[in-house]
């Protein structure tokens, strides 16, 4: 091997701040922070978006009405720490968090299946043509100044239904982290690769990729060179020790549930304390079209655990009002009971809840019919919705992003935020 690709460990820091992988970094094109950003305007810092996957029922959690015989007789209400809500029986532990929640019992969405209801949900725009919208987190990655030191600012845990950062590119793309209790895989070098054999063949994989960056220009190739120096840079960092939550105390997974979704949470309160921006995960199994009753009270006990947990958590280390959680699900469930005892897809009405970052506590927004069928008053669209989560984190919702065909777009697609949730409006 030449000399001249037997690069150092500091010989290879010391280059990355001018290239990564061997194509050299471009000017920034990182728009003004004034353009994409109002820090007056924030009033979260970090975001933790829980996806109840698969449509929980309104009708049996956050909107059970008195009418319905069937979700008052198996999912009865029962009162919590704010005055005048009521919430299901499955929900005890959120129901004393709920004077740090603002409850929407108004939403509503245009797609009744599961993939397009979740492209909506994640995009804030229904799917058309070959366009990949990006997800939410990817806009912040983009537009909200980056706090979390060599962490990606967009993360998502576990089975997350995230999509991605479409035609944004893979800049912006959410770190994976698959499995929360074996935290971030392939970040270590394999055991017969050391470190100078790992930098010999960084400096050859450099001088074959420089000719190839200057024959061809293109975005997916600075991506590509972006995406290789962060990794690099991440590797080699102390920051890797957030993923490491087996430093948590046995008491901690007790609290949270020592399960997926609640070592989830217990993950997404450490990258908050790290300043990561925007956190995804998922609580999956809600589709019960056969026999809602039968498990709805499982699955139910393992998200009110985590879920009450986290806000309690965030609460005891002064976290809460600079973390927006939210609770969400692609639609709800049909208030009549179908032939198999169980609910259909339901997107016409709807509940999710938004607590801490700044909520007005203890309050429900919004208004269904007697029977929960129809939204009455302050409809919600998912834009609307997206739109609310990322004006709180302080985005210009009139910035203008094109994509590779010049097509032009904005955070949750003119979306109406509803600033009247929070304190600071």
């Amino acid at each position: 091997m030449n000399k001249k690709t037997q690069f150092t460990r500091r010989k290879l820091l010391q280059s990355s701040l001018t290239s990564a992988a061997g194509l050299s970094l471009l000017p920034s094109t990182v728009q003004a922070e004034s353009e994409t950003f109002d820090q007056s305007k924030a009033t979260v810092k970090s975001v933790i978006y829980i996806h109840v996957d698969g449509g929980l029922s309104h009708v049996d959690s956050f909107d059970i009405k008195e009418a319905n015989k069937d979700a008052m007789r198996a999912s009865e209400p029962i009162k919590t720490s704010a005055d005048g809500i009521r919430i299901g029986r499955y929900f005890p532990k959120l129901a004393k968090q709920m004077h740090h929640c603002a409850i929407i019992n108004s939403m509503s969405n245009t797609q009744g299946a599961h993939k397009e209801a979740n492209y909506l949900l994640n995009t804030g725009y229904e799917q058309r043509g070959t366009t990949l919208h990006p997800d939410l987190g990817a806009w912040i990655a983009r537009m909200a100044p980056r706090t979390s030191g060599e962490i990606p600012p967009f993360v998502k845990i576990g089975r997350s239904s995230s999509l991605g950062s479409g035609f944004m590119g893979s800049k912006y793309a959410a770190l994976p982290v698959g499995n929360p209790q074996q935290g971030l895989k392939n970040i270590k070098l394999p055991r017969d690769v050391n470190q100078d054999l790992f930098h010999r063949r960084l400096g050859l994989m450099n001088s074959i990729n420089a000719g190839f960056a200057q024959k061809h220009k293109h975005k997916l190739i600075d991506d590509y060179k972006q995406s290789y120096y962060d990794a690099i840079k991440l590797m080699h960092s102390k920051d890797l020790e957030v993923f490491d939550i087996k430093k948590e105390k046995r008491s901690t997974f007790e609290t949270y549930g020592d399960e997926e979704f609640g070592q989830s949470c217990i993950l997404a309160r450490r990258l908050v304390e790290k300043g990561v921006r925007f956190i995804s995960l998922a609580h999956k199994g809600w589709d019960f079209h056969y026999g809602i009753y039968d498990e709805f009270d499982e699955y139910a006990n393992s998200l009110d655990q985590g879920v009450a947990a986290l806000i309690a958590d965030l609460e005891d280390r002064g976290l809460l009002e600079s973390t927006l959680v939210v609770v969400n699900t692609e639609f709800g469930r049909n208030p009549a009971l179908n032939d198999r005892a169980g609910r259909n897809h339901y997107p016409i009405a709807y509940s999710s809840f938004l607590a801490g970052g700044g909520i007005i506590g203890g309050q429900k927004y919004g208004k269904t019919d007697e029977l929960g069928e129809k939204v009455v008053s302050g409809k919600v669209r998912v834009s609307d919705f997206n739109a609310t989560i990322a004006n709180a984190v302080g985005l210009n919702l009139k910035h203008v992003v094109t994509n590779t065909d010049g097509r032009p777009f904005t955070v949750g697609d003119k979306g109406k935020p509803l600033t009247q949730l929070f304190k600071k409006a």
